[in-house]
């Protein structure tokens, strides 16, 4: 009985030694965007990313976006349903182009689903997602003191929990980074962590553009079921 008793002792003060060893969240957070961008060109630049984006059933869509984080230029441009659409926002101003024509009837651009709120949410997804860590020192922006260790995806990694003010957004975030590099190798999010939604995300290889690091590769899967969603290959990045 004894020795349980110390033994489960040892595994605690071992757990607490650990626990005390990591750095902090921001520490972690600044590392990460040392690696990945240092010199802090995301914003400054005015670029183009050029993906594949594969889904289950096979298809591939092959999309341009054109990120100007400081000048609040975003452009997306695909081919849907045998047209080219062009999304320009720049500010709070959207325009669609459709085979290379401005197209402003609402009938048309609802049918093709253009719909300015649904760009804006867009653009939104774009600029959060490729700017990752560095979005993570947005205002409004909490992390939780606390810094794990987890395994994601064969990776040992601090763990960051991330929470946001709620005129930003409810969801729940999880952030992993290796800990030798402190590269961002994944992340996963719940709209409600209690009922298992949301979804996890590996991010795979590197694509290095000048001193920007960014993944190669985006895999999507859902909580609950485990279930694959699509990738997003970065295939080349070119300035504008």
């Amino acid at each position: 009985m004894m020795s349980r008793i110390v033994f489960s002792f040892l595994l605690t003060c071992v757990a607490l030694i650990a626990y005390a060893q990591n750095p902090s969240a921001q520490k972690v957070l600044m590392n990460s965007i040392q690696y990945h961008d240092p010199t802090n060109q995301l914003f400054n630049k005015d670029l183009n990313f050029h993906f594949d984006e594969s889904r289950p059933d096979g298809t591939i869509r092959k999309t341009v976006v054109r990120l100007a984080p400081k000048t609040e230029i975003f452009q997306i441009e695909r081919d849907n349903g045998g047209m080219n659409i062009l999304t320009s926002i720049h500010k709070d101003s959207v325009q669609y182009y459709i085979d290379g024509k401005e197209e402003r009837d609402s009938e048309k651009l609802e049918a093709s689903k253009l719909i300015p709120s649904k760009s804006m949410r867009m653009k939104d997804y774009y600029l959060y997602l490729w700017h990752l860590p560095m979005k993570l020192l947005d205002s409004g922006t909490l992390l939780d003191k606390d810094v794990t260790n987890e395994v994601f995806n064969g990776n040992d990694c601090y763990k960051v929990g991330v929470r946001y003010e709620a005129e930003v957004g409810k969801d729940r975030w999880y952030f992993y980074f290796t800990k030798d590099t402190y590269a961002l190798v994944g992340y996963r999010f719940y709209h409600d962590e209690s009922k298992n939604d949301g979804e996890y995300i590996y991010l795979e290889g590197e694509y290095l553009y000048d001193l920007i690091r960014l993944p190669k590769t985006r895999k999507w899967y859902t909580h609950k079921e485990d279930k694959y969603l699509g990738t997003d290959n970065l295939m080349k990045m070119t300035e504008q």
